[in-house]
């Protein structure tokens, strides 16, 4: 049980122990138990089949742009809501074998997108990237092989968990790297958004959304207009294969306001008349400040 008798939330994330995932949701979820899944689809299955309370997903970052899987999965599971968003600073670190020097190292693993945010460093030392699958993956392969020769890009929380030792922190070349993650629960359950620190979920409301204009023209214009006209400011549109046929795509959309209340129930009723369909993917306190990783 977690403080006040309420229980423990068991929370899914993709990737292994130390990742930035699970950073970010032991932020959303403090006290709660993380649960590992392979990948993203695994993750919302396992919240769909209601053998998590929670799920914790990573959707947009500030260089690679936006997690399309996930955004593709939260319009084929309707009842995975978005209950609150956080945004992660990803700061990398070169994590070693315990004795390892740096003039030791000769190669670097890490997820390609990593490796990329690190290559000045690994060029200013002479270390040859290697991919591997993700940054906490990197970590536990080093780990498991022993070889001082071979480092992993990954955080420091990574270190912590495989036993490994930091030989240089921060190393990204941009420190603007920022990762925004979605917590979701089945049907935007509130007892579970509630579970979540006061602090990470006082923003003003957001709501994401998702839908298909029709085929006629001018349609994408206005399906917007509305928001214009009712003074909602848009932070975000994206389009998306929808998947259903070649060279057709959905509209991925946030907005600040509430489709219950007035102006935005307006606004989304006007949408309608130019949208074949339009699914709200979740109304939720936007993200207010940048967590750093632990």
């Amino acid at each position: 049980m977690a403080h006040g008798g309420v229980p423990l939330t068991n929370v899914a994330y993709q990737g292994l122990a130390g990742a930035f995932s699970e950073a970010a949701a032991a932020a959303l979820f403090p006290g709660a138990s993380l649960l590992p899944r392979r990948t993203f689809a695994e993750v919302f299955a396992a919240l769909e089949a209601d053998e998590v309370d929670a799920a914790v997903v990573p959707v947009e970052n500030t260089h690679a742009g936006s997690v399309a899987d996930v955004y593709d999965l939260l319009r084929q599971h309707d009842s995975a809501k978005i209950v609150a968003e956080l945004i992660l600073r990803v700061s990398h670190s070169l994590l070693a074998v315990p004795g390892t020097r740096l003039e030791d190292v000769k190669a670097a693993r890490s997820h390609p997108q990593a490796l990329a945010q690190v290559e000045e460093f690994l060029r200013e030392h002479r270390i040859q990237p290697e991919v591997a699958f993700d940054t906490a993956g990197a970590a536990a392969e080093i780990a498991e092989g022993g070889d001082p020769a071979i480092a992993a890009v990954a955080s420091r929380r990574a270190a912590g968990r495989y036993g490994l030792d930091v030989l240089a922190e921060a190393i990204e070349t941009s420190r603007d790297n920022f990762t925004r993650f979605f917590a979701l629960a089945k049907n935007g359950d509130r007892e579970i958004a509630e579970r979540i620190p006061v602090a990470l979920r006082s923003g003003p409301t957001k709501t994401s959304l998702v839908y298909k204009t029709a085929n006629l023209p001018g349609a994408l214009v206005r399906s917007l207009q509305p928001f214009a006209t009712a003074w909602l400011q848009l932070s975000k549109i994206e389009s998306r294969p929808s998947r259903a046929a070649p060279w057709d795509y959905v509209f991925y959309l946030d907005f600040e306001g509430d489709p219950a209340v007035w102006p935005s129930k307006e606004a989304l009723s006007l949408m309608r008349t130019c949208c074949e369909w339009q699914q709200i993917l979740g109304t939720y306190p936007a993200a207010t400040k940048v967590i750093e990783p632990d």
